[in-house]
């Protein structure tokens, strides 16, 4: 019963949402929404020192969308990290990154970097959808940013659950960053 309702929720949610690639408005400096995003979770973090990387799950929209936002100098995903480790002989070091470990080796003996995450969080009805951007070397989120998957009333797309996160992912870029535009 349990994988049934996992199939649903996965079919209802990509059923749902588009997943757009769009480009930030120059004269707002904003993904088009007029939603918000609740915060759960912002920690002064001096992103200048991180900005050269970050790590992305292997999604064309987050990676895409995380270019957008110009910010970071290079936008990786995890098939790009793997390739990476091995063309820079670290597989001894770095044998995988399909866990929190194998992330935290990778920002020790490639190099320091920012890990951007999609996760889920709740139960039932009162499911949330989440960003975290996460330092890799102490595994400590800095930032958190959550919208709630209304599946029956409202759906689940980019207007009410991608682009406020993304929003809000700026405003956090923008509040720990000297060199943001």
């Amino acid at each position: 019963m349990k994988k049934i309702l996992l199939m649903f929720f996965a079919l209802a949610l990509s059923a749902c949402s588009s997943l757009k690639i769009v480009e930030i408005d120059p004269n707002t400096g904003y993904f088009p929404t007029k939603n918000k995003a609740t915060i759960v979770t912002k920690k002064s973090f001096d992103l200048d020192e991180r900005k050269s990387l970050i790590l992305v799950s292997n999604s064309e929209f987050e990676q895409k969308q995380m270019e957008n936002i110009g910010y970071f100098d290079e936008v990786i995903t995890f098939e790009d990290l793997e390739s990476l480790i091995v063309k820079n002989n670290l597989g001894d070091k770095i044998p995988s990154v399909k866990d929190r470990i194998g992330i935290n080796n990778a920002a020790k003996h490639y190099k320091p970097f920012m890990w951007f995450r999609f996760d889920t969080r709740g139960t039932g009805n009162q499911q949330y959808a989440q960003f975290i951007l996460t330092d890799p070397l102490t595994l400590e989120d800095y930032f958190v940013t959550e919208t709630h998957l209304d599946k029956m009333w409202v759906g689940v797309n980019d207007q009410y659950n991608w682009y406020p996160m993304f929003n809000s992912l700026i405003d956090y870029i923008k509040e720990n960053s000297k060199t943001y535009k």
